[in-house]
């Protein structure tokens, strides 16, 4: 069975997203599960629950919010099974400011449009470029629309399936908590190997409706991409030398050296990744530098003491870097870093003798400073060497008990560092390299059906400006359906505080422990697509989805998909 008629598809998916934003859905947070029910409501109203071979909710195993993906699968013919795939949890509305009431609500936004352009001046181009086609909104296009279009495809497809046996089969996923730590998708992978092995499918691959937008000024193309990247967070640990702020020469500011350091690497474009177009229709892709995401002296209180311990952690996305080549990379910059305040402190040490004590300045001998670079391993290493495996073992037992299961990830590999160096014996300054959760894999673009039916669609809409690349650009939940073969995450999982293998015993396991199904990811191995709506402002008070594409086209574009992969 084929069909290769054009559907109206606009009005369904308005409405769709408009309900959808309705939904107040935080990540993380209980009030998830209200979207989840929402978007199951929209797949089985008018009695097409029994239209599909099952639908659903799915617990994620042990979440603390108790939340749930939506699911919904169509067995068709045969065996080949295509995946829809998109996220319904938001960030925060609080960035609306005076707006915040309307932020979940498009039509509300629509009515005070002049009040946002005095917020968000840079809207008023696009608003004369498409003059009453762009929906705004937390969620309009990261992604509820894309979950709209998704549910829209997976309703006409049951409709067809009461009548007819579709040529393939097609399952449908909405997740929650990809704006945090892409718990849903994770839990999607569990689900996907089960549903495979229960109704022995082939999975042709997944396509993610993530958004899109432009990439230049007037950029007139829509992306579709075949990879995506990913992303590491390496953590810094600084430690200074403690003084009164009376006498600095004796010690060493943390924050100094801490400054020097971001300094060198936020922004810093000589760390980001880049591919060369692979095609004429291709640009070349680099990755976003890095940035701090945050940046903390240790003092509790105030006192005249020198700050003799500050940490931060740095966004660093990748296309093809390794944990290992990057921590390589940031271990010569910070022993730059280093030497460069050592240098510094030396020279300045020295000129104010020279000024305040004139003559007498040989009198007072400069300071001896040196510093080290390690690596969490390293730190671990030398501790276990110094007291045994079971002591070291002990005292960070010790650490993880003094602080809640709820504690941010972030903080709680902060602290067991901080303890590991307390028990160390090595004295400051020195920079301690480490990694802290999440990470997301890059997923380099494959072959196969799935890329050969998104060619075959771009071949039939040459208007539509339709542009394949390589690389998705910004973090999506399709890092976790794919594992490139040959990955090394020694680095990672050696220099990661909060690692935790999946095959560790539940009597060992740590309340707020990181780890991944990798084993899972690898045996899942899903070819992967973004094909998403369009549309600007993600996470900002402007965010938009243009509707003509992202309502009426991008659906119809999906479906063609569908349509070729069953030829």
């Amino acid at each position: 069975m084929t069909d290769e008629r054009t559907y109206d598809w606009y009005e369904t998916v308005h409405q769709y997203t408009l309900r959808l934003v309705h939904v107040r859905g935080i990540s993380p947070h209980q009030t998830e599960n209200n979207v989840a029910q929402a978007i199951l409501d929209m797949l089985t109203e008018e009695h097409f629950a029994d239209a599909y071979t099952s639908v659903g909710l799915d617990p994620l195993e042990n979440d603390p919010y108790q939340r749930h993906n939506v699911y919904a699968f169509l067995h068709g013919e045969s065996k080949r099974t295509l995946v829809l795939l998109g996220h319904f949890d938001t960030v925060d509305t609080k960035d609306y400011g005076p707006l915040e009431p309307w932020a979940l609500d498009p039509e509300a936004l629509a009515e005070r449009q002049d009040e946002l352009l005095a917020l968000v001046p840079e809207l008023r181009a696009d608003l004369e470029a498409y003059p009453n086609d762009w929906m705004f909104g937390r969620g309009s296009i990261d992604m509820k629309s894309g979950v709209a279009a998704n549910i829209a495809v997976m309703r006409l497809l049951a409709e067809k399936a009461r009548t007819a046996v579709l040529p393939i089969s097609i399952v449908m996923l909405a997740t929650p908590d990809e704006e945090n730590e892409s718990a849903g998708v994770l839990q999607a992978v569990r689900f996907l190997l089960r549903l495979r092995q229960q109704h022995d499918l082939t999975y042709l691959g997944a396509i993610n409706t993530d958004y899109t937008t432009a990439l230049y000024p007037n950029d007139p193309h829509h992306y579709i991409n075949s990879g995506t990247v990913g992303k590491l967070l390496p953590s810094f640990l600084i430690v200074g030398k403690e003084a009164h702020v009376g006498e600095p020469f004796q010690g060493v500011d943390a924050n100094l050296l801490a400054a020097e350091l971001i300094c060198d690497l936020s922004m810093n474009d000589a760390l980001c990744d880049v591919v060369p177009a692979a095609s004429d229709t291709e640009t070349t892709q680099m990755t976003t530098p890095p940035v701090t995401l945050r940046a903390s002296d240790l003092k509790t209180h105030y006192d005249v003491q020198l700050p003799f311990a500050a940490y931060f952690y740095l966004n660093v996305l990748t296309f093809t870097t390794t944990p290992g080549e990057l921590l390589n990379r940031l271990r010569q910059h910070a022993q730059t870093a280093m030497n460069n305040i050592i240098e510094r402190l030396d020279i300045t040490e020295q000129r104010w003798n020279r000024t305040k004590h004139g003559t007498f300045a040989s009198h007072y001998p400069p300071t001896r400073r040196s510093g080290n670079v390690l690596t969490y391993a390293e730190l671990y290493a030398g501790a276990v060497h110094l007291h045994g495996e079971a002591a070291v073992q002990q005292e960070l037992a010790q650490e993880w008990q003094r602080w809640p299961a709820s504690l941010d990830k972030r903080e709680r590999s902060l602290h067991l560092t901080y303890r590991l160096w307390t028990i160390s014996g090595r004295q400051g300054p020195a920079i301690i390299l480490y990694y802290s959760p999440p990470y997301y894999p890059h997923v380099a673009p494959t072959g196969g059906p799935l890329h050969e039916a998104i060619t075959g669609v771009v071949a039939r809409h040459p208007q539509l400006n339709l542009v394949q690349q390589s690389y998705y650009p910004f973090i999506s939940d399709m890092s976790y359906l794919r594992l490139d073969p040959g990955a090394d995450l020694t680095a990672l999982k050696d220099n990661m505080p909060l690692w935790q293998d999946e095959d560790t015993s539940s009597e060992s396991t740590h309340p707020g422990a990181y780890s991944l199904p990798l084993t899972a990811i690898q045996e899942l191995g899903l070819p992967i697509v973004n094909f998403g709506p369009y549309g600007r402002g993600a996470h900002q008070r402007g965010e938009r989805a243009l509707m003509s594409y992202s309502f009426g086209i991008l659906p119809q574009l999906l479906y063609e998909t569908f349509e070729l992969l069953a030829q």
